[in-house]
């Protein structure tokens, strides 16, 4: 009597029969065709990182129905695909910021920073791409009392479900967040689960189970913070915790000294929900170019940045205003 093949072949048996997503599959695993089909058939069982990587590669919506499948004959495989990553940085990683926080105009530094750091943050959080979002918060400048009162996303990565690059995913943040929880308080702060009731404000993204944030930092000042938003429960260990901290330091490299501000001028105020700030958020640009057109009328010497900065204050006064209404 023939054993039939295990649940998951069957599930992968369905995903490989486009000719063209088993040749994708096959290339990006790094085995032939006639392995996949094996596979699929029963015939032979893949090693457990062609398992973990076969999870990794297959398409999105695909991937619940195989995991579930996979989980039957593999109890452990949750396990494995969140077991920690290095707990180190790379040196010739640290070498690549450092030689950019050297080399590199001001006017660029920022981005280029916060760009690699933000992607290596992902790699080594996620290694196993199972979800997640990092996003750089950065304090909005101080209001006329000369208090911060909001946080801005600025800059950030994410993997599926999140899009690649999530800056132009921006909110303005206060107390009824993580981040601006982290920043009050001057260190770490996670949360296993979102979705449970919780000892500090927090609100919840549509994909994030558990985050954690880390404030950045630079002699006992504030500039923002790092966070990270996973998919999964319970995400952040004590060693992810530690790379999270690191990579917050390194990420302080891209600001300016002035970005920094002393704890005492952190008046963070409860920002409205997202649903109320996206339509007004999604004027920024049309705000941005009208300000330009009126700046080149009046024959001011006002720089893009300006403008943007100015249009952010201002839209960040009328969301405050809208929460006190």
């Amino acid at each position: 009597m023939v054993t039939p093949p295990p649940s998951w072949s069957l599930v992968l048996q369905g995903i490989i029969k486009s000719s063209g997503e088993k040749q994708r599959l096959s290339s990006a695993l790094g085995v032939t065709s006639m392995t996949l089909s094996r596979w699929a058939s029963g015939e032979s069982k893949p090693q457990k990182q062609h398992l973990i990587h076969l999870l990794q590669v297959v398409n999105s919506s695909q991937r619940p129905d195989l995991l579930q499948a996979l989980e039957k004959q593999y109890p452990d495989i949750q396990t494995w695909l969140t077991e920690d990553s290095s707990e180190h940085i790379p040196s010739e990683f640290f070498a690549q910021v450092l030689n950019i926080r050297t080399t590199t105009t001001e006017s660029l530094r920022f981005w280029r920073i916060s760009e690699l750091v933000l992607k290596q943050t992902l790699i080594q959080l996620d290694p196993n791409r199972l979800g997640m979002a990092v996003k750089l918060v950065q304090c909005m400048p101080p209001d006329a009392e000369g208090k911060i009162r909001s946080l801005r996303e600025r800059a950030g990565k994410g993997t599926l479900p999140w899009t690649a690059d999530l800056e132009h995913d921006v909110l303005f943040l206060g107390l009824e967040s993580l981040s601006g929880y982290a920043v009050e308080v001057r260190h770490i702060v996670s949360d296993d689960d979102l979705r449970q009731s919780k000892t500090f404000p927090a609100i919840q993204d549509a994909f994030e189970v558990s985050a954690a944030a880390h404030p950045i930092r630079f002699e006992g000042r504030i500039a923002g913070c790092l966070l990270a938003s996973s998919t999964q429960a319970g995400y952040f260990s004590q060693q992810r915790l530690n790379l999270l901290t690191m990579f917050s330091d390194l990420i302080s490299l891209a600001f300016d000294k002035e970005d920094f501000y002393p704890s005492q001028m952190i008046e963070l105020r409860v920002m409205p929900k997202p649903q109320v700030q996206r339509p007004l958020l999604a004027n920024f640009r049309q705000r941005v170019t009208i300000k330009f057109q009126q700046a080149m009328q009046q024959q001011k010497q006002s720089s893009n940045a300006d403008i943007e900065q100015e249009t952010w204050q201002e839209l960040e006064a009328e969301l405050l205003a809208h929460q006190l209404s």
